[in-house]
């Protein structure tokens, strides 16, 4: 992504980590008492980093670093035309940002675009929190509804004429009835390590990407309509999370190639890659990962809050012993997205109190690094430091999507 890119920065004198200039303050939204600390921002097109200054003074150094991107979302499909010509940075040096999203110019609301139905069959690895609410049930009954095939309509024009919205096609509802049957028998039949079906917080499931095709032309039909005085809420908290990119068809692949970074700043050892696609609110709870990890925002906004690895386990730890309760915390495990482990351990990150490891309170968030990620920002995070993710702005059943790799 970054090959044959110039050099930003004179390599002798300068250090990314020096030029204040170039800083981006994020915005605080989760913070209830002092503001958490804002990572060093280089503001500049990714294209134009230099991997010897990232490697000396990120990857070795081992601190975050955000490449803030000059990517804009809502002009994406405007540059198309012209991105080969111009001299200013290509918007697609992820091609899956212009190919699997479009955001309108008027509204600047981000969608999915028909190219993805291409691959509606691909089996992919769902969350959903709150299986058993209102919007999940409202979901299910539009699945199994004739009328769902015939919602065109009310969807943006990009899908005018995508294979979702063919209300002739018999086989497009029969495969909306599948799903629906199989929502509802993961529902009713949790797994043995998941509570009964009335106390179910969160389940994991396999279904295909047609499931978040529909979900989301579901959320269009919603939010387009007029429906008072009991209008329907948006689905949402539906997410593929941590989908491996060599599980994707090899079309979706080549449309997230592996960055110049991941390739060059270390021993070019790519440990494993992850998309992370869904209907807003998003989260991902505070965890470390075995490897440098390089995150990239494709669609929304997000906001990461981020520790050195050893503060960041003593808050992981003052949490678990505030819970009298063991966690694993390279593991995105369901205890950890449900209950009282996640109220606590949320309330602690994004909160700003929490307890410490001798199970007083601390305050986190003079300790807590935070960062807002927008479409085609990239967020290096070194070996060993903690973070929990979530996404920010937007409306509730928005699309938000992010791919990562972590490497050596």
């Amino acid at each position: 992504m970054l090959c044959g890119a110039k050099p930003l920065f004179n390599s002798r004198p300068t250090r990314l980590f020096a030029l204040t200039r170039h800083l981006r303050q994020p915005p605080f939204i989760f913070t209830t008492h002092h503001h958490a600390r804002s990572l060093k921002t280089v503001a500049h097109a990714i294209a134009s980093i230099n991997i010897e200054d990232f490697r000396r003074d990120a990857f070795q150094a081992q601190k975050p670093l955000l490449i803030h991107s000059t990517f804009n979302a809502t002009n994406q499909h405007k540059n198309d035309a012209t991105a080969e010509t111009s001299t200013s940075p290509s918007p697609t040096l992820l091609p899956a940002l212009t190919k699997w999203f479009t955001t309108s110019s008027t509204s600047g609301k981000a969608s999915l675009t028909p190219y993805l139905d291409n691959f509606r069959s691909t089996i992919l690895p769902y969350e959903i929190s709150n299986p058993n609410s209102a919007q999940v049930s409202n979901f299910i009954s539009w699945l199994e509804s004739p009328s769902s095939t015939n919602a065109s309509s009310s969807l943006p024009a990009a899908f005018s004429n995508s294979n979702l919205d063919s209300d002739s096609n018999s086989d497009s509802h029969k495969s909306r009835l599948t799903l629906a049957h199989l929502l509802k028998t993961y529902i009713s039949h949790p797994s043995s390590s998941s509570p009964s079906y009335s106390e179910s917080e969160f389940l994991i499931l396999d279904l295909p990407l047609h499931l978040l095709l529909l979900a989301h032309q579901f959320n269009n039909t919603t939010l387009s309509s007029s429906q008072t005085p009991n209008p329907r809420k948006p689905l949402t908290n539906l997410y593929i999370a941590q989908a491996p990119l060599s599980h994707l068809p090899p079309a979706l692949q080549s449309d997230l190639p592996t960055p110049s970074l991941v390739l060059h700043a270390g021993k070019g050892d790519v440990y494993s890659s992850s998309i992370w696609l869904g209907l807003q609110p998003t989260y991902t709870p505070w965890h470390r990962d075995p490897n440098p990890n390089l995150f990239c925002q494709l669609c929304g906004t997000k906001t990461l809050r981020l520790m050195p690895p050893k503060r960041g386990e003593a808050l992981f730890r003052g949490v678990m012993a505030s819970l009298m309760a063991a966690g694993n915390p390279k593991m995105r495990g369901e205890e950890m997205m449900k209950g009282e482990q996640r109220r606590v351990l949320e309330g602690a990150v994004w909160g700003g109190v929490g307890p410490g490891p001798d199970g007083e309170g601390q305050d986190v968030d003079e300790m807590m690094y935070e960062v807002t990620v927008q479409a085609g920002d990239m967020l290096f995070m070194p070996l060993g430091w903690w973070h929990s993710v979530k996404s920010v702005g937007g409306e509730d059943g928005g699309i938000n999507g992010s791919v990562n790799w972590w490497f050596r």
